[in-house]
């Protein structure tokens, strides 16, 4: 009995060894890469080739677990082996659908220990990828269905250090928004910064190309602004310029998506703006063609174009990526009208042998192609790449050529003109030289008679005001100095040309002005007032100066001696009366006119004193 006991003890124990260890050793395998001789095998050890400055594609076998998400080669699900890229839809001949991606790999011995890099393109989907059992990169939400899944369309780049020459991969992906989904474009791996080079190559190649193609338009935009609204052609010119500048940014938000390299726009919004920049860039075209020339779209079409499109731009701003596009791929069924329209113009201006750009002709049937060739790949119905960002821009560059060869042809047509027609003017421009010299000189006479009085050669009262108001509102403005105004009067002047005469008195009215002149100081101005009356105005640095002036001036005039026998008051010479007003900043007059009355009350006040002198308010 208790050998029996002994024996089952033994037995109990012996079982008990065995799972523990088949257990540990299925835990072991799960985290850690099998070894050389278990891959060569199953002859799934993929073999990779690059050197320190170029990189070779991930391709090669691997196992594909279909709607499975496996991060290691499996003892219990049978794999298909399959060779990356490929898609869902060639797999299982579904797009909405998930599954597990594992391959062995070893690498050159030199990069063991090295920093590596794989440039992962975008997937059309969502995918995990896992090095040894271990996340090293991730794009989206890998799910089961479309609850949990969630596609990102960037590229990526995943980094790891080789540990070993030998390493397993692993790639979760998902898709179920009706586009092919799985591993579709090649991936590349080499030494990180080789694949950071080709990589940043590739997004400033892309981003030089979006550059020249935005130059492009804002060109074209410039162009028709500065033409003007009256110029031929300005309104499609300007409807293509901004064309070409939604195109640019359209080709910057569609595959490969270079702007993620440099912006944090999430996912959604990244393929909103895709589609939204998409559907502008096709209503300006359908505008430029339907300006360019109506035969190549009919209204009623264009406007059922027009509606379609921005009833898409609507349903793209407020709804999710999964709707708008189920919405814009619908509406593309409309696209075959559009194209019958413009094959049917393009027959009847060859028909009629009209005029047309051939360059022209072929850039839009290069878009139209391509068009048609993105649109049937988004039908799963070829197997090829997006060719839309290099027509497009091809298309841009090509419209630019014929532009600019327009535009050079024109110039250069302006240019010889413009010759001709200098050469034909040689012969007039002494003449016309001649003649403004002339004008000129008549122009300097008139302005000088139109300020001077002609009898004396003084300033005339049209002269007198303007200076006046001029030097009134500088002491106004700088409140600095002195502004004086003299009004003078000869003295029985009526009296003077009753004996002598009205020659003799003009004579008289010509000598007082030369004796001013003479006595005044340079910056005074002297006007005739009118009659026998005469203006001074005056800027001076105190009104002692000025008082010291004026009465200098009415002494010289008493030195001429100048014969006037018939006064009443018995002096033998002519004299003169002058009224002073006077004015600084800290003394201001409201306005010019109280200012020069003042000086007016002054020489009413000497007259009726005595006459002969001078009267200022001191």
């Amino acid at each position: 009995m208790l050998n029996g006991v002994r024996l089952f003890y033994s037995v109990f124990v012996a079982f008990i060894l065995s799972c523990l260890c088949i257990v540990t050793g299925k835990v072991w395998a799960q985290y850690e890469p099998a070894p050389a001789s278990y891959y060569q095998h199953q002859r799934l050890l993929n073999e990779i080739n690059f050197t320190e400055k170029s990189t070779t594609y991930l391709s090669g076998e691997w196992l594909f677990y279909p709607e499975q998400l496996v991060i290691q080669p499996s003892t219990v699900l049978i794999p298909e082996v399959v060779e990356l890229p490929v898609s869902f839809k060639k797999l299982t001949g579904k797009t909405d659908t998930y599954g597990s991606f594992v391959g062995h790999f070893k690498l050159p011995k030199e990069f063991v220990g090295r920093r590596i890099g794989i440039w992962i393109p975008n997937q059309y989907g969502a995918y995990r990828m896992y090095l040894n059992g271990d996340v090293i990169v991730r794009v989206g939400e890998v799910g089961k269905n479309k609850n949990e899944h969630q596609t990102e369309n960037a590229p990526r780049i995943a980094y790891f250090i080789a540990e070993s020459e030998y390493f397993t991969l692993a790639i979760q992906a998902s898709s179920f928004q009706n586009i092919q989904g799985g591993i579709e474009n090649p991936m590349r791996i080499g030494l990180s910064r080789t694949v950071n080079r080709q990589f940043q190559l590739l997004m400033m190649s892309i981003a030089m190309v979006c550059g020249a193609v935005l130059g492009v338009g804002i060109f074209t935009l410039m162009f028709s602004i500065f033409r003007g609204a009256t110029g031929r052609n300005t309104k499609s010119i300007f409807i293509f310029g901004i064309f070409i500048v939604f195109l640019a940014l359209h080709n910057l938000f569609s595959a490969p998506y270079a702007y993620t390299s440099f912006t944090d726009i999430q996912w959604p919004w990244g393929i909103r703006l895709e589609y939204l920049f998409t559907f502008m860039a096709i209503i300006l075209f359908l505008t430029y063609m339907y300006l360019l020339n109506r035969r190549y779209l009919h209204l009623v079409v264009y406007w059922i174009a027009m509606v379609l499109l921005g009833l898409n731009i609507l349903i793209t701003l407020f709804n999710q990526p999964h709707i708008f596009e189920k919405i814009a791929f619908y509406s593309a069924v409309y696209c075959p009208v559009v194209l019958i329209n413009f094959i049917r113009g393009f027959y009847l201006t060859l028909k009629n042998n009209e005029y047309y750009s051939k360059l022209n002709l072929w850039a839009v049937i290069l878009l139209c192609a391509t068009f048609i060739h993105d649109f049937l790949l988004m039908l799963n119905l070829i197997d090829s790449v997006n060719l839309v960002f290099i027509s497009t821009s091809l298309y841009a560059l090509l419209i630019m050529f014929q532009q600019s060869r327009n535009y050079a042809h024109h110039t250069y047509h302006i240019e010889h003109l413009n010759n001709e027609l200098i050469s034909l003017n040689d012969s007039l421009d002494q003449k016309v030289r001649q003649r403004t010299a002339q004008l000129v000189e008549l122009n300097h006479q008139l302005e000088y008679q139109a300020k001077v009085d002609v009898l004396t050669g003084a300033y005339n009262r049209r002269a007198l005001n303007d200076e006046i108001q001029q030097r009134f509102e500088q002491i106004c403005k700088t409140k600095q100095g002195l502004l004086a105004f003299a009004m003078m009067d000869v003295d029985f002047f009526k009296k003077y040309n009753d004996h002598y005469g009205h020659l003799k008195g003009d004579k008289i009215l010509s000598n007082l002005v030369g004796v001013m002149h003479r006595v005044l100081p340079e910056g005074a101005f002297a006007a005739r007032y009118g009659g026998e009356e005469f203006a001074i105005v005056i800027n001076a640095g105190s009104l002692t100066e000025v008082i010291a002036c004026m009465e200098n001036l009415l002494e010289e005039v008493r030195k001429e001696k100048y014969e006037h026998i018939a006064r009443e008051d018995g002096k033998p010479w002519v004299t003169l009366s002058m009224g002073l007003s006077w004015m600084t900043a800290a003394q201001p007059y409201s306005n010019v006119l109280e200012f020069m009355k003042e000086a007016d009350v002054q020489l009413y006040k000497v007259k009726n004193a005595g006459r002969d002198n001078l009267s200022v308010d001191i």
